[in-house]
């Protein structure tokens, strides 16, 4: 015995940099329930044991992780959180014990600290090649820290005849199937009994602790309401099996929620079931299974979404608006969303009505759909035609076909494993960042453009431009700073945008103090060499390149837009370069905000009101018109083929798919080439973050604006950004109906822009305030991953 504890007295000395103390390297984890008709399943058929630390004094956990054969995890769906790891606070009522032969096999045993009955047990079969001494120096350790636990303090600072009591304690409490009642039971989970408030929004930046409580929420007692869910209610794709150690320890108070009953009409009342997202269990819980959700009209085109009691006590009210990130799914008649702090603006927690049949689902949807258009456009959904209704509508509906899958499962899974074999080439140099601070703390980084011809990126920082160099091992390197940007006669400005032109020499300014002329920079000598005066009347916005990839190109043509009109600017021409013959100016403000080029220089124009017009060329009007959302479109971006567009709005982003087939020809046509008639108009999808995610990360989305990744190859990836995240979705996936397969990196500072670097997916270019850096997809992560790793930085102690 003594041999045994100096043994655990050396491994307990590591460094603290080390949370594994000991390892079991091989076995097997199954779990056993008497009650079941298959009484033994099996969870990991190759797994390791380890003894970790927690960042807690004195609590140490019992990690059971599954083992992959080489390539086996990469077989997991993307969009699914891999089942890897057990984890289990070793505390002594855990009834832990160990079974088998002096030579082996040995059994380590345990009780499912999830199970109430108390029938239902986890057992890890130890690998019969591990010696039997390893196996005594393992368990002695478990009792080492399980008596760390209790009493508070290191096991080698007290005697052996008090160790050995302990010992002698808890071995007859297990033999007897007996619980301490000298403990309270650190087990009893928070799915199954509760009276404390949810850690649902436990942000990764800590803006929000576990005891943290939603103001405009109001007060209630939970405790007895709380249900575990069942398989029918699992309305996230990211549910698991949560450890013992995974579930966050909750102080006995209830959630402090506050609501009211909004004063106005009512749209729509029905009755559902409300859940909540609970990040230490990874699921949706059950909070009431007999609640009223009502819509309510309370003046003019203002809308709240009211959920309440039978005995109408108000439960929750917000005005329904896009940042809700509202979200419809088909399969389980539910409604997602997200609810904001009244006071900070931050997100808070995720809630979820499901409803009892499929008839009142789709009738809350419609009437929701209505609601929140004509909160957004301030005018009658009734007004716009049936079929943009329709489009509307569809818009909200999670699980909608895209009606295109280019690529099968097997081809996808073919192509990632060989993606597989660069993002192991970039493992060692995932970032690279390069301070870019001149100009002093007065100005910030603000526009990024990316070269095409020449792997360089530009930078603007007030009047300044920094120029960073794309190395061969996709590395950042700044080679120089253009300063003092200012027009011929010498008088400093600040650019409000940046447009690579004619393969890449020279650089297009917009000044925003001189809204009819644009500036052309001599890159090679870093000044601005000519001013073209564009129109004495008509006033530029916004430029693009004539093409996708004209930059590249010595085209000399580009195109030009302010608010309501589209038009040609050649600069050969003497004079004003708007070309009055390719020009297209509306009557009424159409509040034209972006617009994007596909290869053949057919356009994309998105505006404030968030329709879409497709053009073929400029001049005349256009093929196809889509109906706005009703949120405002701040970017636009179109695949090299014109089959794909992405808009961008604050809190989501608009994929639509514009390839179609004639009816009458039975040929394929863009949006851009035909017009899409009534049946032919399509599905639109949004692509936005899942509330849960919203809620956890703590921040309201807003979105940069999106870009497909460039080069010649067939677009594969779509970037943008939101507060500190960079979030990348997997196109080719997306095309599959996987709407949420994205991955995000958090950075310190909020991002100011992003993009591709051009001829690859991987290399991803990142603004921030007071740097650039260059990132490799490979170092981002899936929102459920790190929802984990927060998850097991949490001891469950009910200290």
């Amino acid at each position: 015995m003594n041999l045994l504890r100096s043994l655990g007295n050396m491994m307990f000395s590591r460094t603290e940099e080390s949370t594994g103390i000991l390892q079991l390297p091989a076995g097997q984890l199954n779990y056993k329930n008497s009650n079941s008709k298959i009484p033994v399943t099996c969870l990991f058929k190759d797994a390791a044991a380890t003894i970790r630390r927690t960042s807690t004094p004195f609590n140490y956990q019992l990690v059971i992780t599954r083992l992959f054969e080489e390539g086996e995890e990469n077989l997991e769906d993307e969009n699914e959180e891999i089942d890897d790891e057990r984890s289990f606070l070793l505390d002594d009522q855990l009834r832990f014990s160990r079974s088998g032969k002096s030579s082996g096999p040995f059994t380590l045993t345990w009780v499912d600290p999830e199970d109430e009955t108390e029938r239902c047990t986890y057992e890890f079969l130890v690998d019969p090649t591990t010696k039997p001494l390893t196996i005594d120096a393992f368990e002695q350790l478990i009792y080492n820290c399980m008596f760390e636990r209790r009493h508070k303090k290191n096991h080698a600072d007290v005697p052996d005849e008090e160790m050995d009591n302990y010992l002698r304690t808890v071995k007859q409490q297990t033999a007897a199937g007996l619980v301490a009642a000298t403990s309270d039971n650190p087990y009893s989970t928070p799915v199954k009994s509760r009276t404390s408030n949810f850690s649902a929004a436990a942000s990764p930046s800590d803006t929000m602790s576990l005891t943290s409580t939603p103001s405009g929420l109001k007060s209630m007692d939970v405790s007895a309401q709380v249900t575990p869910l069942k398989p029918r209610s699992g309305l996230s794709s990211m549910q698991s099996s949560p450890s013992p150690a995974e579930v966050a320890p909750s102080p006995a108070k209830s959630i402090n929620i506050k609501s009211f009953v909004p004063k106005g009409d009512s749209v729509f009342l029905t009755n559902a079931k409300l859940f909540v997202f609970d990040i230490r269990v990874n699921q949706f819980t059950l909070m009431h299974d007999l609640i009223q959700a009502q819509l309510i009209q309370t003046e003019g085109f203002q809308f709240w979404l009211l959920i309440k009691e039978d005995d109408q006590t108000p439960y929750i009210s917000q005005p329904i608006e896009p940042r809700m990130n509202p979200i419809f799914n088909h399969e389980h008649f539910s409604f997602v969303w997200v609810y904001f702090d009244e006071k900070t603006g931050k997100p808070l927690y995720s809630w979820s009505l499901m409803f009892d049949e499929l008839g009142t689902f789709n009738t809350f949807k419609e009437k929701f759909g209505r609601c929140i258009y004509e909160a957004g456009n301030k005018e009658l959904f009734s007004k716009i035609k049936a079929e943009e209704q329709k489009y509307v509508l569809d818009a909200y509906e999670e699980d909608v076909d895209m009606n295109e899958a280019e690529t099968t499962e097997d081809e996808e899974e073919s192509e990632e494993e060989l993606e597989s074999e660069e993002e192991a080439e970039l493992e060692a140099r995932n970032t690279s960042s390069v301070l870019f601070d001149e100009g002093g703390a007065t100005t910030k980084n603000s526009q990024l453009t990316i070269g095409f011809k020449n792997d360089r990126s530009f930078v603007s920082r007030g009047s300044r431009i920094g120029v960073f160099k794309h190395t061969n091992d996709d590395e950042l390197e700044h080679v120089a700073t253009i300063n003092n940007v200012s027009t011929l006669n010498n008088k400093i400005f600040t650019p409000k945008k940046m447009m690579l032109h004619d393969q890449d020499s020279t650089m297009l300014l917009m000044n925003p103090s001189n809204q009819h002329s644009i500036f052309k920079m001599d890159l090679e000598y870093g000044k601005v060499v000519e001013e073209w005066n564009v129109d004495d009347d008509m006033q530029v916005d916004d430029i693009i390149p004539d093409t996708k990839y004209a930059q590249m190109t010595p085209q000399k043509t580009l195109i030009g837009m302010n608010h309501s009109a589209l038009f040609r600017i050649d600069p050969r021409l003497s004079g004003k370069k708007r070309v009055e013959s390719e020009s297209k100016q509306y009557a009424t403000k159409n509040k034209f905000s972006s617009v994007a080029t596909t290869g053949n220089g057919e356009l994309a124009v998105a505006s404030e009101k968030g329709d879409i017009r497709l053009y073929d060329r400029i001049g005349i009007r256009a093929k196809t018109q889509l109906p706005g959302l009703g949120d405002p479109i701040i970017g636009i971006d179109s695949t090299e083929n014109g089959k794909w567009i992405v808009a961008t709005c604050k809190t989501y982003l608009l994929l639509v798919h514009t390839e179609f087939t004639d009816e009458k020809s039975g040929k394929s046509y863009t949006g851009f080439q035909k017009g899409m008639g009534e049946k032919s108009k399509p599905v639109p999808k949004r692509l936005q973050l899942k509330p849960e995610h919203v809620a956890w990360m703590g921040i309201e989305v807003s979105f940069t604006a999106a870009h497909f990744n460039t080069g010649d190859d067939e677009e594969k990836t779509i970037v943008t950004s939101t507060g500190p995240y960079v979030i990348t979705w997997n196109f080719r996936r997306v095309k599959l109906g996987k709407y949420y397969d994205y991955q995000i990196k958090k950075y310190s500072d909020n991002v100011v822009a992003d993009n591709f670097r051009f001829g690859q997916d991987k290399a991803i270019i990142v603004t921030l305030p007071e740097n650039v850096e260059m990132v490799n997809r490979s170092v981002m992560s899936t929102p459920q991953k790190m929802m984990k790793k927060a998850r097991d930085s949490i001891v469950n102690s009910p200290f």
